[in-house]
């Protein structure tokens, strides 16, 4: 296990790549993005893009997908009021969402914004989560679904060709070279990035009905090609700053979490909407690859020149690494498994290649119960 000579990123994250001199391709990403692109030059092409849907307002010409989170928020109020759009604001409820979340929704629509919320029905998302976490180590996984393709089922159904996401993660974060200047997203790339390899008709062998899925599936090709429903990422065309876009929504009402930095996290204006989001589904992140939010987060910092990597190797340890038990009772109950079958699960997905064993490959942990890197950054 190596770390990137710019940022703390370990070379287990996911098709992460690095060079021959050990940056990996997020930050060489960040570089392109702060001195090698033509910003104004996109905001130009953005323009032409939007011309051609922009509509007289008396109906909606885009689709905001949110979540109650900081970026979906400033994407709807850019759309609105720098570039003159009529969006709608599609939000797919996760199980359970948190009070900040609620609060940032109604912050929403206190700023003048339409809202459809998707729920899926609680029978079918419980198995679904339980799938996730048992199958999968996501404990997230049906909402990872939801989020992608509500907003194409409601373009489809509403007439809505435009759908504006926020960053192109694979650009921001790091991923496959191909992606990188994708600004686009379809169902090919819901399914190669955020379904885990196991496709709504797989829930057939779980027992669960393909047709209580409706509140997941895809629309269509046939249908989408019918309203001219296309995603596009705004971060291909303004320079993505989550923290100047934060401090935007602040001074307009945004909440942050009142308790702090969600448990795994450094900072506290991310991952506020859902329970299990931010904590238990980047926790088992970080049994996996042997890194969580906080990585993320702090490599984003060093990225955008806020703190040097010195300082967030001193960092890290203080936030990411412990079972964030603040709402795991919460989730034990919602998909009716005891606690020691949840430890039992996490040990299960937990990468004995990245973390310490006995002899006999049973996992060393500490006082609290927590699995012991092999290889701390440094």
């Amino acid at each position: 296990m190596r770390y990137c000579k710019k940022c703390i990123m370990p070379d287990t994250r996911p098709e992460a790549v690095f060079d021959e001199n050990g940056v990996c391709d997020a930050c060489i990403s960040a570089e392109r993005k702060h001195k090698g692109i033509d910003w104004k030059k996109r905001g130009e092409e953005l323009l032409e893009i939007l011309g051609h849907y922009r509509s007289d307002g008396s109906w909606y010409d885009c689709i905001i997908p949110v979540s109650g989170g900081k970026n979906s928020c400033f994407q709807a109020y850019t759309m609105k009021h720098r570039f003159n759009m009529h969006p709608l604001c599609v939000n797919f409820v996760p199980c359970d969402m948190t009070e900040t979340g609620q609060k940032n929704l109604l912050f929403l629509r206190d700023l003048g914004f339409d809202l459809i919320q998707i729920s899926s029905n609680r029978e079918i998302y419980r198995k679904m989560a339980k799938i996730g976490f048992i199958k999968l180590g996501d404990s997230c996984w049906p909402e990872h679904i939801g989020i992608f393709t509500s907003p194409f089922r409601v373009a489809y159904q509403y007439n809505v060709p435009l759908i504006i996401w926020g960053e192109n993660p694979h650009f921001e974060y790091g991923g496959p070279a191909a992606n990188i200047n994708d600004n686009v997203l379809d169902q090919n790339w819901l399914e190669e990035f955020q379904m885990l390899g196991y496709r709504l008709s797989d829930l057939e062998y779980d027992g669960i009905n393909l047709k209580d899925l409706k509140a997941f599936t895809y629309p269509s090709d046939k249908e989408l090609k019918r309203v001219g429903v296309t995603g596009m990422f705004l971060g291909h065309y303004i320079k993505w700053d989550q923290l100047e876009q934060f401090n935007h929504m602040r001074k307009l009402g945004f909440h942050v979490n009142p308790d702090g930095p969600v448990e795994g996290a450094y900072n506290d204006y991310e991952n506020l909407d859902c329970k299990w989001i931010g904590g238990l589904h980047d926790y088992m992140k970080y049994l996996k690859y042997g890194y969580g939010r906080a990585t993320d987060q702090l490599c984003i910092e060093i990225r955008d020149g806020r703190i040097g990597r010195e300082v967030a190797v001193t960092l890290i340890e203080k936030y990411e690494g412990r079972i964030p038990w603040k709402y795991i009772p919460d989730f034990l109950e919602f998909i009716k498994i005891t606690k020691d079958e949840f430890l039992s699960n996490l040990d299960r997905f937990t990468n004995k290649k990245l973390f310490k064993c006995d002899k006999d490959g049973k996992l060393i942990k500490d006082e609290d119960g927590n699995p012991i890197k092999k290889y701390p950054v440094e």
